[in-house]
């Protein structure tokens, strides 16, 4: 089921990639049994989260925020083009995809089985110090698991390369302009996006568990790369929109994936729009 949202003269629709399978043992500072209750329970500690992406039309291009974590990932993700199609649109239409990050449950999705490109006509939009630091050359001091996930990164780029554009702070394409939140990767980039006078800010990974870090924005987990660069980051932009009160799309924020982000009780709290 496709959802949506306006912003100015824009449409924005939410297509699901399916549910993301995780753990609360990836968080890092809070109390299993305080995780749990906000979060309403789990299986042994493992639940589901939401993959959302965000399409919009704007000057005859279709623009598409993240791609979602493709075929070999999970069984319940990777659900991305045919939910498209489904909405009406062919993966080769897509023009342009604006990434958050480059983490596998974003852009897993720009390849098929063969690694070939799924959206070939599509011109990748990321920030140059995201695209940088993973298509760039191990350090040889790099974990196991950091060169694992930069390997599948270029897997997932290298359809793409003649076709990225690496953007930095205050440039713009058909209203797209990157915020660097950077800690959860390198350059992990919220997407401020503009219609006229209005804008809503596609937040990426801001936040993986909406139930929990958003009211409890300290809280950090196993998958930031720096944690605390994650943690300030995730508290600037919180109180970036819920000062300007614009929209926020979120990546893993349960349906219909967008909303505000309000302040309550000394803390912040998230109301779908």
């Amino acid at each position: 089921m496709t959802s949506s949202f306006r912003v100015g003269d824009l449409e924005i629709k939410g297509y699901s990639d399916g549910i993301l399978k995780t753990s609360l043992n990836m968080i890092l500072n809070m109390e299993r049994g305080q995780s749990e209750g906000l979060v309403g329970g789990t299986d042994n500690g493992w639940l589901f989260i939401p993959v959302n992406n965000f399409v919009f039309e704007r000057d005859g291009k279709i623009v598409m925020i993240d791609a979602g974590s493709g075929h070999d990932m999970q069984p319940t993700l990777g659900k991305l083009p045919e939910n498209l199609r489904a909405g009406g649109i062919d993966p080769k239409a897509v023009d342009v995809i604006v990434l958050t990050h480059i983490h596998p449950d974003h852009a897993n999705g720009l390849i098929d089985a063969d690694g070939a490109a799924i959206y070939r006509n599509a011109e990748i939009l990321v920030h140059a110090q995201e695209y940088d630091f993973w298509m760039g050359e191990e350090t040889g001091r790099e974990p196991d698991k950091l060169k694992a996930v930069r390997a599948r990164n270029k897997r997932n780029m290298k359809p793409y390369v003649e076709r990225v554009r690496r953007m930095r702070e205050g440039e713009e394409v058909l209203g797209c302009t990157p915020v660097l939140a950077a800690g959860h990767s390198p350059g992990h980039t919220c997407w401020r996006v503009m219609s006229g006078r209005d804008s809503f800010l596609a937040w990426g990974d801001i936040v993986h568990l909406s139930a929990i870090q958003i009211s409890h924005p300290d809280t950090t987990l196993s998958y930031d790369l720096d944690g605390e660069m994650a943690r300030k980051s995730r508290h600037r932009i919180l109180d970036m929109v819920a000062n300007e009160k614009i929209v926020v799309a979120g990546a893993h924020v349960n349906a219909p994936g967008f909303g505000h982000v309000v302040r309550k009780n000394g803390t912040y709290a998230f109301e779908n729009a």
